[in-house]
């Protein structure tokens, strides 16, 4: 089943796909950030790597990327806002955030990444990849496609 434009603007759904380079990335929409049709087309193989991915351990210490964080009025805040990104960052993830433009900046990147060559065969079939403009050094990513 293909997910339909009411369902992707009311949900913040977490999503992964590969960088050409190999590792492993994950965004979280907020309900407004651009996801590939690839990953909007089918909820079955959604579900089955968002369930995959959602099953590792932490394998790695994390950096933030300031310079992309939004200001807060205090730690707590700021705290509660990073905690599901360092936890996919931990887990070998580069961890993104929507704008409100729709497109995505780097939160938290993993020490020690997880590459697709780790993966499962039957989830790097199914996983999107980006285009070959986006590596994981980037720390903001405008095309999704």
């Amino acid at each position: 089943m293909e997910m339909d434009v009411e369902f992707l603007e009311s949900n913040d759904l977490d999503w992964f796909s590969a960088y050409q380079d190999g590792y492993i990335a994950h965004f979280a929409t907020g309900g407004k950030g651009i996801i590939p049709e690839s990953v909007k087309s089918s909820t079955e193989n959604y579900e089955e790597i968002y369930d995959y991915f959602y099953s590792f351990d932490k394998v790695s210490d994390v950096e933030i990327v300031g310079d992309n964080l939004p200001i807060f009025p205090n730690e707590t805040q700021r705290n509660r806002y990073l905690k599901s990104f360092v936890v996919m960052a931990e887990r070998g993830f580069f961890s993104h955030d929507a704008k409100d433009d729709g497109t995505y900046k780097l939160i938290a990147r993993p020490k020690k990444g997880i590459s697709s060559n780790g993966i499962s065969e039957k989830i790097k079939l199914i996983l999107h990849t980006l285009p070959l403009s986006v590596l994981s050094l980037h720390t903001e990513i405008t095309v999704v496609e």
